[in-house]
């Protein structure tokens, strides 16, 4: 099978583990995000790079009502990655805008690190959350894209919507950021190029910064 099929292949897989609620994550260890939240880790068994991918969100301000554009970037992968597919948290205060609520497709915007992708897909997770998250009071999405060949580029992959509650407080502040999954049946995680190296991928997931949606 090519690559192209496999990425192919995966990128559905994780989408249609979405669909069905996705089910329980089963972290082999696990690290603090965010204060008070204990997050599942990459495998202990890759060694990760010296220096890789770089994922990062915005921190943003929006007054209450309005809607919030998140945008999650990268740095440092330019032309070397091919696929990604990612687990978002953020506050459940939050409304993530939807673009087809009754199969909970969301809406989002590539952008000009996406400008070559053949594949985007971004859906809710709804069903079966991980008690870290909800305990924590943190909703999820998952997105996903693929490109033929290492054709992903640098700065904005995505921007992502979330309306803030009409009641909201000034000075309130959202985090948002990556729920790593580890491999589980179809469910894992992916920030990858056409070689599957996953010293890179490694240094993605353990080196990302979060951002926030702060109410002024």
């Amino acid at each position: 099978m090519s690559i192209r099929k496999i990425i192919a292949a995966a990128a559905a897989a994780a989408v249609l583990a979405l669909s069905a609620g996705c089910g329980d994550s089963k972290p082999t260890s696990s690290v603090s995000t965010v204060e008070g939240v204990t997050m599942p880790t990459y495998s202990k068994s890759v060694q990760a790079a010296v220096d890789g991918p770089k994922l990062m969100f915005t921190n943003v301000e929006a007054a209450a009502g309005e809607t919030a554009e998140v945008s999650l970037l990268v740095s440092g992968a330019s032309n070397n990655w091919t696929m990604c597919g990612l687990h978002i948290f953020f506050g459940d205060e939050l409304e993530c805008v939807m673009d087809d609520p009754a199969q909970n497709f969301i809406e989002y915007e590539l952008g000009p690190a996406s400008k070559r992708a053949s594949l985007s897909v971004g859906m809710l997770w709804t069903n079966k959350l991980p008690a870290e998250l909800t305990s924590s009071h943190l909703s999820c999405l998952f997105f996903t894209e693929t490109f033929d060949g290492d054709k992903g580029g640098d700065g904005e992959i995505v921007k992502f919507f979330f309306k803030v509650p009409e009641n909201a407080k000034k000075g309130t502040v959202y985090p948002i950021g990556i729920y790593y999954m580890p491999p589980d049946d179809v469910r894992e995680d992916m920030f990858r190029n056409t070689e599957n190296d996953r010293s890179l991928e490694k240094y993605a997931f353990e080196n990302w910064t979060g951002g926030s949606v702060t109410v002024v």
